[in-house]
């Protein structure tokens, strides 16, 4: 058993084909073929079916396995060459959508001054996504939002995103410096579909004020539910990094006082060992958000700064 044998596994399971793992591997079908032929017959399983090129059981027990011991291999390298170059490796980063949009150009700026020599693979997905990601050990990192519910994952709070109401600007509404939930007693807007973590802490806090929200639609994903927003679908709560700041006068967001803010943070494997890349990416992002006079999107709150950023939601 090599690694070529093990990276070709798992391009496989990335890549759903044979010949899709080649081009991501950067070589030919053949020996792409071969080399799951030979690690099939050290351990004596059949661990991809070659009707349509998905993992088997056993192959999917493999795969896991394998990206683990992918993952280890690259820290060695990574962690030996720190101590005498610049941190070199490559770091696998999921982030949510919403959050991926504005921090990744500030992200790859300040990785490229820092560790020039490092390689970024980022992803997007969802926090459900993500949370299965990074058990499986498809990434090393990911930046989503709590609630956390897996009890193998350490999470840390990197900053929090202001609640706002994206509105059309023809809705009275639209007006208001802020709101509370009860202003919206009479308005139907977008919201998750019950169950939904998100709509049931929304049912909650409006419950406190005795006010039943009115839905026009229930949608799942906030994303989405942002994009209808800006599309003049209806009004919808969402964090204040889901609106563009480049739609100009096409929606108008207004601060939703008694909502929580969204706890945007870090995330990672309990028993992971991390790289020096891993580490280094982790200090760098930590320093870009610190940074005095960073531009931080409308509504972000840094937990030092105390406040939402000075651009605030209008």
């Amino acid at each position: 058993m090599d690694v070529k044998q093990l990276k070709s596994l798992v391009a496989v399971d990335d890549h759903g084909s044979f010949s899709g793992a080649a081009n991501a591997l950067d070589t030919v079908q053949s020996n792409v073929s071969a080399h799951i032929s030979k690690l099939e017959n050290e351990l004596n399983a059949v661990l991809i079916d070659r009707r349509d090129g998905t993992l088997t059981e056993k192959g999917q027990i493999v795969v896991k396995r394998a990206r683990t011991a992918i993952s280890e291999l690259e820290a060695i390298y990574s962690d030996l060459s720190s101590l005498t170059t610049d941190v070199k490796g490559r770091v696998r980063v999921g982030l949510i959508g919403t959050t991926a949009r504005w921090l990744i150009p500030l992200l790859t700026t300040q990785i490229v001054q820092d560790h020039p020599h490092m390689k970024l693979h980022l992803s997007e997905g969802t926090s459900s996504a993500l949370h299965r990601w990074l058990h499986e050990g498809v990434i090393d990192l990911a930046i989503l939002n709590t609630p956390i519910y897996a009890s193998d994952i350490h999470f840390r709070v990197l900053f929090e995103e202001q609640m706002v109401l994206a509105v059309p600007p023809e809705y009275d509404i639209a007006k208001k410096d802020q709101i509370y939930l009860s202003d919206l007693e009479n308005i139907e807007i977008l919201t998750p579909p019950k169950g939904n973590w998100f709509r049931d802490e929304l049912d909650a806090v409006a419950a406190k004020s005795g006010t039943r929200l009115k839905t026009k639609a229930e949608i799942d994903g906030l994303r989405l539910i942002a994009a209808l927003a800006t599309d003049g679908f209806g009004p919808a709560i969402v964090p204040a990094t889901a609106i563009s700041p480049h739609l100009g006068d096409r929606v108008v967001t207004v601060p939703v006082v008694d909502v929580a803010p969204r706890k945007v943070g870090i995330a990672r494997r309990k028993n992971q060992i991390e790289s020096s890349a891993v580490r280094g990416f982790t200090i760098s992002l930590e320093m870009l958000l610190q940074r005095p006079g960073v531009q931080l999107p409308k509504g972000v709150i840094i937990g030092s700064r105390g406040k939402p950023n000075s651009q605030a939601v209008r």
